[in-house]
């Protein structure tokens, strides 16, 4: 019993570290240049902090490549509160 418990946990703890390396794999953002070509086929995300105030901001847009690979750039642009101003 407790030998499947040892097992259980090395490969939960396996699991997640495979998972973390993933993970920071995709973290890496490339600040987004005028002009700079970007190869998207699907938008996974788009993130950015919440301005009450009308301020530029960093967004990040997280998508996958026409060969599959995960990606992630970061650019400026106007705070959703602008729209409102």
């Amino acid at each position: 019993m407790n030998r499947a418990i040892t097992t259980s946990t090395t490969l939960l703890l396996a699991f997640l570290a495979s998972g973390s390396v993933f993970a920071a794999k995709s973290a890496e953002a490339v600040p987004y240049s005028y002009g700079m070509p970007l190869d998207v086929a699907r938008v996974i995300s788009i993130d950015e902090p919440n301005s009450l105030t009308c301020e530029t901001i960093q967004a990040k847009m997280t998508y996958v490549d026409s060969q599959g690979e995960e990606k992630s750039v970061t650019y400026l642009k106007e705070s959703s509160a602008c729209a409102n101003s």
